[in-house]
């Protein structure tokens, strides 16, 4: 089980996961972290997507495979 909320993880991942681009990227990621279906219906919402959107523009995503870096945190 994992102990960090869904939502705080997502954002996470959003703000520090440069490989993720796209709100499904950051689903991924938290499917291969052991986050269940039910886990991830709490992203479903157009307000939490809107957000994750805004916090992946923020940093700068850019153009990179999102399963290579979805262990690591920078």
């Amino acid at each position: 089980m994992n102990q960090t909320h869904v939502i705080e993880r997502a954002f996470e991942i959003a703000e520090r996961n440069h490989a993720c681009l796209k709100v499904s990227d950051v689903r991924d990621a938290l499917a291969r972290e052991g986050y269940t279906i039910n886990d991830l219906m709490h992203l479903e919402g157009w307000s939490i997507r809107e957000q994750l959107k805004r916090r992946m523009t923020a940093r700068g995503a850019r153009a990179v495979d999102c399963g290579a870096s979805a262990g690591s945190r920078s």
